[in-house]
């Protein structure tokens, strides 16, 4: 199947047929495989921000700069890094959809 033109390799198609009896396409309904990845990834990564905002919000209340509140900080703004990079990630993987979809013209 990962031979035929719009399967990705995993097997999936990853721009989906609208529906039977679908009256226009609705591109923010239809998630492609990869959408769905880059999706379950910014998930992932603001589970692991919540606890740290959280616990920065403790120490930053009880004492002003330590070096737990540094580390801690350092690593929020690691994952703002990596949450920024997934969110170019999703844009692109949208903007390749609605191409596909023929909302969108490629770019040259």
């Amino acid at each position: 199947m990962s031979e035929q033109t719009g399967f990705a390799g995993c097997g999936c198609d990853p721009f989906p047929t609208p529906v039977a009896g679908c009256t226009g396409c609705s591109p923010n309904e239809a998630l492609t495989c990869e959408e769905e990845s880059i999706l379950a990834r910014m998930r992932e990564i603001k589970e692991e921000v919540r606890p740290i905002a959280n616990k920065l919000r403790e120490i930053h209340q009880q004492v002003a700069q330590t070096s737990d509140w540094t580390e801690l900080y350092g690593q929020l703004e690691a994952l703002r890094r990596q949450w920024a990079e997934w969110e170019k990630k999703l844009e692109d993987a949208v903007e390749k959809k609605l191409i596909y979809l023929g909302h969108r013209e490629p770019s040259a």
